[in-house]
């Protein structure tokens, strides 16, 4: 497994390398076939000094990305509570593969008087990881291609947090997302 570390206002010292390495071990053992981690330590400038640093964590198993993002007023603080959330991912992600089609039977084939009112409280996300997956609103459109910056216009105008998209420039279907930062991203599709 190849580790990448970048640091954006901070030196990535030794221990902070080794610190990162020993926390990637723990979670490589749940997750072997893990193959390539990215970790980004950003320092901010922000007057609450709980928030200034911002731990990025990125793994890619099988073509399937998960990341996890957390910040504290330390490194280290910050790197154990994103290994963390990338634990639960991992679990989560394992839980979802691993699972039985037999399980996954969806609430419509649960007999009547099963299925959850519709205004019961959500479970906690512990609980959710052995529920059904259940697809809830279906939409469809035509896809009309278009350039980045017309997608983000088109996203703003709908106020949603990304955008499907097709390119006009590639012809590729593409996603324009919103950064925590108030930044754009783009995801396109690489063929392999």
């Amino acid at each position: 497994m190849d580790i990448k570390i970048h640091g954006r206002n901070v030196e990535i010292t030794d221990d902070i390398e080794s610190y990162v390495g020993k926390k990637f071990n723990r979670l490589s053992r749940h997750l072997p076939q893990m193959m390539d981690a990215t970790t980004e330590i950003k320092r901010t400038s922000s007057r609450s000094g709980d928030d200034r640093f911002v731990v990025q964590l990125t793994l890619t198993v099988k073509g399937q990305v998960l990341r996890a993002q957390r910040r504290s007023s330390t490194v280290s603080e910050a790197i154990d509570t994103a290994v963390d959330v990338m634990d639960r991912q991992i679990r989560r992600y394992k839980g979802r593969r691993y699972r039985s089609n037999r399980e996954r039977k969806s609430l419509r084939d649960l007999p009547d008087g099963l299925a959850p009112e519709p205004d019961e409280e959500m479970p906690a996300p512990d609980e959710m990881e052995d529920m059904p997956i259940k697809v809830v609103r279906r939409k469809r459109f035509p896809m009309i291609g278009m350039t980045v910056d017309d997608a983000i216009a088109e996203m703003e105008l709908l106020n949603h947090s990304f955008y499907l998209f097709r390119s006009v420039e590639t012809g590729s279907y593409n996603v324009v997302y919103r950064r925590e930062d108030g930044d754009y991203g783009l995801i396109e599709p690489i063929e392999g």
